[in-house]
């Protein structure tokens, strides 16, 4: 659908409230992302001995306090209630169920199970987005995630905790995705650039949340059941907003679209929109089953190669992304300051998107911010002690970090703007799917530093960012361009000639097909 007035005025304090209160929801998709770094933390420094066999081990450390750490506990397979007892004040259930040492790794995969859930839900929301709409499809997925965070409080074993963290990746990434297309769509071109780091800027803000959580909040539990209150107080806001007025048109609801443009453009202060019979909606109806409009990627040649594209990009910036959010407790000392410094960051690394895409435009920001990070993780290999509590690795990682994640910002928005509204819905969900498959092996990556040279996670890092800026130099630059509405004005903007105007409503490349 292409919208020919500009029926929306100028941005004002009730404008940026609803973006705000609309994108809300999000700061839960990072507070359950991570809410695991604090529910199930293994406090490698904090037992003391029971047995006469770790006594004697003690003793032969010369009472050292170094021996109260994870390398005499496993390589001496200490047991956990026989050899020792747990003294931390706070609770995980990785104390819980036993998990440690050679145990460790089920602690990965309670945490990557988050991202198989996340997979399942966008690759089954490819068919929800473009039929039900982007605003259902977030608040039944708000809701699918809020349910499985506030039943985690009684969770009683590590099976069950894995059926949990499916449900909630599912319905979280149904509910970030749904909701980026929502502020795309209803955002006007020459301000997307700065509402789309608005939605992960929230997202950001959802990670330095759950680190106060976690840290104000020592019962595992309890963490479950706040941070599942919070989805269902973050959704009221959607509950009341309108769908987008463009996903009305693409369905051919015209009147609609109308009623939600007059309302919107109220909120603007657009007395001129206000009486709807005086503007002419030009848009091209498009409804198609998910099967039409699997077989348009066929049909459509830069469709196919730009999604695919799309593909690779995301899978490397989401390795890159959460190997490192995952991967603070192994390079900092201290849980909740590393923590704290890098939710702060994707603040901050969200943030400067904004005026670095004003400057650079699309491609050349993302560009620029991956040629950084490749710089930045190649500084961290040499072994230097800046300070007590910060070493050359720590600080390059975390400017390492902020400009992927920067990149990762725009990665949206940038995807977003390459697909068609027809289907938008489709290729973010199938995108955010291959990043999940990402996020899973980043994770993952993070378990190198116990078996590995710490350079080479590192030079993972390295590598990984160079495939996604080989990837995104073959992509066309969105700055400042109309979104396109259907397949055939993404062949238009790419300049292929075989692609004439819309005849009749149907495009003649579809005609041909047939």
């Amino acid at each position: 659908a292409v919208v020919s007035t500009q029926s929306t005025g100028g941005v004002n304090l009730k404008l940026i409230f609803l973006f705000i209160t609309a994108t809300g929801t999000n700061t839960q998709t990072a507070a359950q992302v991570y809410m695991t770094i604090f529910t199930g933390f293994i406090p490698y420094s904090e037992w003391t001995c029971v047995s006469e066999r770790c006594f004697d081990l003690l003793a032969e450390s010369n009472y050292s306090q170094a021996f109260y750490s994870a390398r005499p506990m496993c390589m001496n397979q200490l047991v956990a209630g026989t050899d020792f007892n747990w003294t931390s004040e706070r609770t995980s259930f990785s104390m819980d169920w036993g998990i440690y040492c050679e145990s460790e790794s089920k602690l990965s995969v309670v945490s990557s199970f988050f991202f198989i859930g996340a997979f399942l839900g966008l690759v089954s929301s490819t068919a929800v987005f473009d039929r039900f709409g982007r605003r259902n499809g977030a608040i039944a997925g708000n809701i699918i995630a809020g349910i499985a965070t506030i039943l985690g409080t009684w969770v009683p074993a590590f099976e069950a905790m894995l059926a949990l963290r499916v449900l909630q990746g599912i319905g979280m990434f149904m509910n970030l995705t749904g909701i980026y297309c929502w502020v795309v769509e209803f955002s006007p071109t020459h301000l997307r650039g700065s509402l789309s780091p608005l939605i992960l800027i929230m997202w950001s803000l959802g990670f330095v949340v759950i680190v106060l959580i976690g840290y104000f909040i020592s019962i595992w539990n309890y963490i479950f059941l706040a941070t599942g209150v919070f989805n269902f107080v973050l959704i009221i806001p959607l509950l009341v907003y309108p769908i987008s007025p463009r996903f009305a048109l693409v369905r051919g609801r015209e009147e609609e679209a109308k009623r939600i443009l007059k309302s919107f453009s109220q909120m603007c202060n657009n007395e001129e929109a206000l009486d709807m019979d005086r503007v002419e909606l030009i848009y091209t109806s498009r409804v198609q089953n998910y099967v039409e409009q699997i077989r348009d990627f066929k049909t459509y040649p830069t469709l196919r190669k730009q999604t695919l594209l799309c593909f690779l990009c995301w899978f490397s910036v989401a390795f890159l992304f959460y190997g490192f959010d995952f991967g603070w407790g192994k390079i900092s000392t201290n849980l909740y300051t590393s923590y704290l410094f890098a939710a702060l960051g994707k603040v901050l690394s969200f943030a400067i998107t904004i005026p670095a895409m004003h400057c650079l435009g699309r491609k050349r920001a993302v560009q620029f911010f991956l040629v950084c990070g490749i710089l930045f993780f190649f500084l961290a290999m040499p072994d230097l002690q800046l300070t007590e509590e910060w070493s050359l690795e720590f600080a390059a990682c975390l400017v390492g970090s902020i400009v992927t994640s920067s990149a990762y910002c725009i990665n949206y928005l940038y995807t977003s703007e390459l697909a068609p509204t027809t289907h938008r819905g489709t290729v973010m969900s199938l995108s955010s799917s291959w990043a999940r498959v990402g996020s899973f092996c980043g994770i993952y990556a993070t378990l190198l530093y116990d078996i590995t040279d710490r350079r080479v996670p590192l030079a993972l890092f390295a590598g990984m960012t160079m495939a996604y800026a080989v990837a995104v130099s073959f992509l066309r630059d969105t700055t400042g361009k109309s979104i396109p509405e259907t397949p055939h004005d993404v062949e238009l903007m790419a300049g292929n000639e075989k692609y004439k105007p819309v005849t009749n409503g149907v495009d003649k490349a579809k005609l041909e097909a047939v």
